[in-house]
């Protein structure tokens, strides 16, 4: 007898598209009574992955572990909001940077605040050692899926 012959075979991937669902949904909402509207989850996950410097699109598609058109639909769609900008490449003319205006500045700090946020409700609910387990259970699930992907 395996250890899901109790029923419950079918609550992982339900639990976890709802606390998804629930964490992106409280994201925007909170992002938007801030006083940014038309955000979206992947306008708010990106920025985070901007530091003060900016970064070449090629590494922010390897941070964000998306393709490089991808994050160029993203970097065009920031900057027709004015919450990034792309410069020249001091190290490489031939290069561009994409960092942070003003406004996405104000925006990434509003989704930090955001963040940290909701890692205080995750903690006042189910406690620091809970959290850090389920931080774990996640990545190393997140690791045998994608392992899985390659076999």
């Amino acid at each position: 007898m395996s250890d899901w012959d109790d029923g419950t075979e079918d609550s992982l991937a339900p639990a976890l598209a709802a606390t998804s669902r629930a964490f992106n949904a409280t994201t925007m909402a909170k992002i938007a009574n801030a006083g940014f509207t038309g955000v979206t989850p992947a306008f708010a996950s990106f920025l985070l992955l901007l530091d003060e410097i900016g970064a070449r699109p090629t590494v922010l598609a390897q941070r964000a572990g998306i393709t490089k058109q991808a994050i160029s639909q993203l970097v065009r769609d920031l900057e027709s909001r004015g919450y990034v900008e792309q410069v020249a490449d001091p190290t490489d003319t031939r290069a561009k940077l994409v960092r942070l205006t003003e406004r996405g500045i104000a925006l990434r700090t509003a989704c930090a605040g955001v963040k940290r946020e909701l890692q205080s409700v995750a903690l006042a609910k189910l406690g620091r050692a809970r959290v850090m387990r389920l931080q774990q259970d996640l990545t190393e699930l997140a690791a045998a899926l994608d392992e899985m992907q390659t076999h």
